[in-house]
């Protein structure tokens, strides 16, 4: 099987760190621990020789741009021996924009690097891109509108209300994501967000009280009128675009006939097993094109036809 992107075995998170202030302070002062930045939602990479690379700030970086004490970091894990830390620059810095020229740091999304950095500085980078949307995004008590403060490492936000003290745990949204096949041939859909002639796998949000196969067969028939048996569970994926949890599967199509809806998606084909192959192949593939490499949907397609027979 080949990598899941942005979920590296190689990190242990250490839950039991996040409660023990002793030890996260110790980790906060150790010279050997790396700080992850995040700024405006988006990452920090640096070119290195003809490399992009992402941008891991040490010591000095925070002594120069954040003079201040660190406003709520977050402890995400271990990786061969180092701790890493998650902070959120645009509560922390006030030499920001001269410290960005001076580096030649570049600001971007992770999407656009993310398949060319190394699995755990993809996975840290996605890990805290995923966190600081949840703590930006759940700044107050959904019960009682009170001021969230943050806790236990960054995992866990508490109302300030005394009397109500609710506790608030990091919102992942499950979404099934299925490739369809009929013989030799698979089904692929098109959104309008789509990178130009780009064709993926259907994918739709579980709703509450569905089961995952209940919300796939729910998707598919939304989006093209199919009905599907033989689900097989294939494999999972963070994607922290910002908040999902990517559930792959393979469906068998019970028919190939379509009914698009075009609210849904911009268009559905059926591609035979030599037109993917081709798809492989910018040059020869007439216009289309395959998911990006870091996504499930690639792996459900590239898996599939390398199990063809």
């Amino acid at each position: 099987m080949s990598q899941t992107f942005y979920a590296s075995s190689k990190i242990d998170r250490h839950g039991d760190f996040r409660s023990d202030a002793k030890i996260l302070n110790k980790i906060m002062i150790d010279d050997k621990t790396k700080f992850v930045p995040i700024w405006n939602g988006k990452n920090l990479f640096q070119q290195v020789n003809e490399k992009i690379e992402a941008y891991l700030l040490n010591k000095e970086d925070l002594r120069l741009i954040i003079p201040n004490d660190i406003v709520n970091p977050i402890f995400l894990g271990v990786a061969d021996n180092t701790n890493y830390i998650g902070l959120d620059l645009n509560e922390n810095n006030s030499e920001f924009n001269l410290w960005i020229e001076k580096k030649s740091i570049i600001i971007d999304d992770l999407r656009k690097f993310g398949p060319n950095l190394n699995e755990v500085d993809a996975s840290f980078l996605a890990l805290t891109s995923g966190m600081f949307y949840w703590h930006n995004t759940h700044k107050f008590c959904g019960f009682c509108g009170s001021k969230n403060t943050s806790a236990e490492g960054g995992f866990v936000r508490i109302c300030s209300n005394l009397s109500c003290g609710k506790s608030h745990f990091p919102r992942t949204d499950p979404a099934i994501i299925t490739l369809i096949s009929s013989g030799d041939r698979v089904l692929l859909g098109r959104s309008p967000r789509f990178p130009e002639g780009m064709y993926s796998t259907l994918a739709g949000f579980v709703e509450p009280g569905e089961s995952l196969e209940q919300a796939l067969e729910r998707e598919v028939f939304e989006e093209v009128g199919v009905r599907v048996e033989n689900i097989r569970y294939f494999n999972s994926q963070p994607w922290p675009f910002p908040a999902s949890l990517m559930l792959g599967f393979f469906a068998k199509a019970k028919h190939e006939d379509m009914r698009i809806d075009y609210n849904e998606i911009e268009d559905a084909q059926w591609f035979s097993i030599d037109q993917l192959r081709s798809l492989k192949h910018p040059a020869i593939s007439g216009g289309f094109k395959l998911p990006r490499v870091d996504s499930i949907a690639r792996r459900l397609v590239d898996t599939w036809i390398a199990n063809f027979n």
